[in-house]
């Protein structure tokens, strides 16, 4: 959908001269051929004052982002945050303005997976709010360039019409089942690039502590905690150990512990593994506040772009009432 800040939908490159052209006669617009800023491009330039205002949708980077605490400094130094979302995250809290949108089952459209399957959704839920799209065309409209969109259907005869991926499929086509793109367009161009291999890959070392995240079935992000249900499974943060370091440590379960990192420092209860290993603590980062991104610093990855968390060391004092 042209997310990607080096991308045009379909996965067309920026600066590509014949795409910008095909791209721009759509719009009625002269495009830049000059790529965007990533995510982590965007969080450094908050950071220095050059990036004053951010429109965040339907994502929660304080809590989504490793080292959370420097991400949310970094939207403090704006002069203007908008963030749409469906809950109040903790990104959300930081914003100038926040615009409630609607989740999956309370508008139409389609998702499209990650294995490529374009799938309708319909509305079954009436709530207060506004679809993003609807609420995207409105500011557009009010800031002199016209979405005259009057449902979801009409946004996707503009992908299937832009998007070489999606071209010419109707809502017909998906309700029939097994669309995966490219289902009537051109396939993925092939591209060959040499891919450099970092070995420098970071060993741990005896008798020290590291960060594990922990990815709980049942929760995603901080989204989940709002489901009653799941918090009876999964009610609070903890920092698993295993049995034989807590004993090293002098814990027993139950015990709150200060766990610190170079980025931050987070208090939990401590959960004792019997066979969890003697070299990590496990912090899920799933509830608000106490997420195991705080304590965790990223590297980007030269390639990709892509955050790499490697070898957090942590240290674990024990709480005294």
């Amino acid at each position: 959908m042209g997310c990607a800040p080096d991308m045009l939908p379909g996965y067309r490159p920026v600066a590509y001269p014949e795409f910008m052209k095909k791209y721009g006669a759509v719009w009625h617009a002269e495009l830049s051929e000059k790529p965007g800023l990533n995510l982590f491009e965007m969080i450094e330039a908050a950071e220095k004052g050059t990036l004053r205002a951010m429109y965040v949708m339907g994502e929660n980077p304080v809590c989504n982002i490793p080292n959370s605490g420097r991400v949310e400094k970094a939207f403090k130094n704006l002069d203007f945050l908008i963030v749409q979302d469906i809950f109040l995250t903790e990104t959300a809290k930081l914003a100038d303005v926040v615009l409630p949108a609607l989740g999956w089952g309370e508008k139409d459209g389609t998702f499209t997976n990650m294995e490529r399957r374009i799938q309708r959704v319909k509305k079954s839920v009436q709530r207060e709010g506004m679809e993003d799209w609807k609420i995207v065309a409105e500011i557009a409209k009010n800031m002199g360039y016209r979405m005259d969109y009057s449902k979801a259907e009409e946004v996707f005869h503009e992908i299937a019409k832009v998007s070489p991926l999606y071209r010419d499929l109707t809502y017909e086509d998906i309700e029939k089942g097994e669309n995966i793109y490219p289902y009537k367009g051109e396939p993925l161009r092939d591209v060959k690039e040499d891919i450099q291999i970092d070995t420098s890959a970071v060993s741990a070392a005896a008798g020290k502590l590291y960060l594990k995240v922990e990815r709980p079935l049942f929760h995603s992000g901080t989204m989940s905690t709002h489901a009653a249900s799941l918090m009876n499974i999964y009610p609070h943060a903890v920092a698993r150990i295993g049995a034989g370091r807590a004993k090293m440590l002098s814990l027993t379960e139950g015990d709150v512990v200060t766990v610190r990192s170079k980025a931050g420092s987070l208090s939990l209860f401590i959960a004792i593994e019997k066979a969890g290993d003697d070299l990590s603590v496990t912090i899920s980062n799933n509830f608000e506040s106490k997420g195991a991104f705080r304590l965790a610093d990223y590297t980007l990855d030269q390639v990709t772009k892509a955050p790499c968390i490697d070898a957090v060391e942590i240290s674990i004092d024990k709480v005294t009432a």
